[in-house]
C-alpha cells in the first residue's frame, strides 16, 4: 500500500496551541517543559536545554501524557520524536532506555481504559529502537494517550528503574473529514458506520449504528436480536416474530403473557394473553390468580365453573366442585342447576326429589310419581316397577296385564286368602320334610335292633350244642335231658335256627 500522508496535527504552532495537552507529574518548576511542547511543532532540538520537549518529574514509577484532537477523527499513523540530548544511537543511550516500553492508546474520552492500545513496545533495546519511531495506528478516536510504568520489576535489562514523558513531538496523520477513507480521503464510508467513521484504508467500518451488523454494516440484526452490534435479545414478540431491528419493539404486539413496547414485562396480577388484554375469570377461586399465558386459574375454579379459565357453567349433565358430580334424572335429559344440581323443571318419569335422584315408592310409579301401581303379587315386599309400573313378580289372582290392572274371567282370589296360602305352603313343606326324617330314623333304629337278636341267636345255640353233647356222654343227666327237651321245643317254633350248623 502506497504511504500517503493525510493531515498531521502539528503544523504552525498557533494551530498546535489550540489543542488541549496534559501529562501526569509534570517537572516542578518546570515551565519550559510543559506537557504542549509535544504538539508545538518544533523538533529540531531534541535536549532539555532546547525547549522542545514535554518533561515530566524524576524518579516517578508511571508516566502519563495525552492530546486532544477537537473531535472524533481517523487515525492512521503516529510518530514520535524522544529526548536523546544528541546522545549516539547505541545499547549505553541513557535516554533511550526511559522510553522502552512505552504503550499508546486512542480513546474518545481521556481514559485509556476505555479507548483501545494501538501501539506497545515489547520488542526495542536500547540499541535498535529508532528516533523518530513511526508506528501504524488506525483507529478513531479523540484522545491520543502515551503511557509508560516501572511498576512490576523486575524490568529488561535496558529498561530504566523509572518512567518518564519525554516527548519532544507526536505527530498525528489521518483523514480531517469525518465519514472518508482511502487515498486522499476521498470515499464515502459506508452509510451505517457508527459515527460515519470506518477503516481509513479498507473502508470496514469500526463500528455499527444499532440495528446493524457485518463489515460494512450492511446487515440488518436477524434471529431475534437488534440493537448496538445486535447484542440485544428481542422480548417475547408474537408469533414470534422479529422485533424492530433497531429500537427492539414488537410491530405485531406481545405473545401471551408479556406487554409493553418491547414486551418484555410479565402480565400484571389477574391479567393475561396477548399484550395481558385479558381479565383472569371472576369465577376463578382462591387467589383469584391465573396463568399469564394460558389464563387457566391457579387455585382451581368456584363450585359450578369448569377448569380450566373457569368462565363456562358445569354442562354435559354435571354440577358442583370441579363439575365433578352428575346430574339426576332431569325432565327430558335436561341440565341441572350448574351448583347445586337441582332439576329446574321437574324430573323424568319414575323420579321424584329436588335433583331427581329418587325412585317413586309408596306404591307409585311413572311422571311425578303421580300413578298408582296395580294388582301386583308381592312375595317378597317389592313395588312396580318406577317408570313403567310393570309388576315384577306377576299379579294377584283375578288380574292380568303388564302392570295387572285388567282383570280376569275367573274367579278371583282375595289378597288375604293369597297371603294365608303363602304361609300354610311353607307349613305344609315343613311337615312333609318332617316325616321323612321320621321315617329314614325308624328303618335305621329297626336295622339296628335285628342285628342285635341275630347275635344273641347264635350264642343261644351254641350253648345248646354243648349240652346235647354232655347228654350223649351221660345219660343219667336229667337236667340235661330237661334243657335240650326245652332247645327242641325252641326249634320247633324257630325253623329260621335249622340251618345254622
Amino acid at each position: 500500500m502506497d504511504v500517503f500522508l493525510m493531515f498531521v496535527f502539528v503544523c504552525e504552532l498557533s494551530i498546535c496551541f489550540a489543542y488541549q495537552t496534559w501529562q501526569l507529574h509534570p517537572y516542578p518548576n518546570g515551565h519550559s517543559w510543559t506537557s504542549d511542547k509535544a504538539v508545538d511543532g518544533l523538533k529540531s532540538d531534541l535536549t532539555a536545554d532546547g525547549r522542545q520537549c514535554t518533561i515530566s518529574g524524576n524518579y516517578k514509577t508511571r508516566a502519563e501524557w495525552r492530546v486532544d484532537l477537537g473531535g472524533i477523527f481517523s487515525v492512521h499513523n503516529i510518530f514520535i520524536y524522544y529526548r536523546t540530548e544528541k546522545a549516539m544511537q547505541d545499547k549505553i543511550n541513557v535516554y533511550a532506555k526511559r522510553f522502552l516500553g512505552f504503550s499508546v492508546y486512542i480513546s474518545n474520552t481521556t481514559q485509556k481504559e476505555d479507548g483501545v492500545l494501538c501501539f506497545r513496545d515489547i520488542y526495542y533495546t536500547r540499541a535498535t529502537i529508532p528516533n523518530p519511531i513511526n508506528f501504524s495506528c488506525q483507529y478513531h478516536g479523540r484522545y491520543v494517550i502515551y503511557y509508560n510504568n516501572r511498576t512490576h520489576p523486575p524490568f529488561p535489562n535496558d529498561y530504566d528503574e523509572y518512567a518518564y514523558n519525554e516527548l519532544c513531538e507526536v505527530e498525528v496523520n489521518g483523514c480531517v473529514a469525518s465519514g472518508f477513507y482511502g487515498e486522499s480521503c476521498s470515499i464515502p464510508c459506508p452509510p451505517n458506520c457508527q459515527e460515519g467513521h470506518c477503516h481509513i484504508t479498507e473502508g470496514t467500518c469500526l463500528g455499527c449504528i444499532a440495528g446493524y451488523s457485518g463489515n460494512k454494516c450492511d446487515k440488518r440484526c436477524t434471529e431475534n436480536t437488534y440493537g448496538f452490534e445486535c447484542s440485544r435479545k428481542c422480548g417475547k414478540c408474537r408469533n414470534r416474530s422479529q422485533c424492530n431491528h433497531v429500537t427492539g419493539t414488537c410491530p405485531m404486539g406481545c405473545d401471551r403473557g408479556k406487554y409493553g413496547d418491547e414486551c418484555v414485562s410479565d402480565c400484571p396480577k389477574y391479567q393475561y394473553g396477548y399484550n395481558c388484554n385479558e381479565n383472569c375469570s371472576v369465577n376463578c377461586d382462591g387467589s383469584r390468580q391465573c396463568d399469564s399465558e394460558s389464563g387457566h386459574c391457579k387455585d382451581g375454579c368456584k363450585i359450578g365453573w369448569k377448569a380450566p379459565t373457569c368462565n363456562t357453567k358445569c354442562d354435559e349433565n354435571t354440577y358442583g366442585q370441579n363439575c365433578s358430580n352428575s346430574c339426576g334424572f332431569c325432565l327430558d335429559g335436561e341440565q341441572c342447576h350448574y351448583i347445586d344440581g337441582r332439576c329446574l323443571n321437574g324430573c323424568s318419569s319414575g323420579y321424584t326429589g329436588s335433583q331427581c335422584t329418587k325412585r317413586c315408592s309408596n306404591n307409585t310409579y311413572g311422571p311425578r310419581c303421580s300413578l298408582s301401581c296395580g294388582n301386583c303379587l308381592y312375595v317378597y315386599g317389592e313395588q312396580c316397577h318406577h317408570v313403567t309400573g310393570n309388576c315384577p313378580c306377576g299379579c294377584v289372582q283375578g288380574f292380568h296385564g303388564k302392570n295387572c290392572t285388567e282383570v280376569s274371567s275367573f274367579l278371583p282370589v282375595s289378597t288375604s286368602e293369597i297371603a294365608l296360602a303363602v304361609p300354610l305352603y311353607s307349613l305344609g313343606a315343613l311337615l312333609g320334610a318332617s316325616v321323612i326324617v321320621v321315617i329314614i330314623l325308624g328303618i335305621k333304629m329297626k336295622k339296628f335292633k335285628m342285628n342285635v337278636h341275630q347275635k344273641t341267636n347264635k350264642v343261644t345255640v351254641h350253648e345248646a350244642m354243648q349240652f346235647k353233647r354232655g347228654a350223649n356222654n351221660d345219660n343219667s343227666n336229667p337236667r340235661v335231658e330237661s334243657f335240650y327237651e326245652e332247645l327242641q321245643e325252641m326249634d320247633d317254633r324257630s325253623p329260621h335256627y335249622d340251618n345254622v350248623d
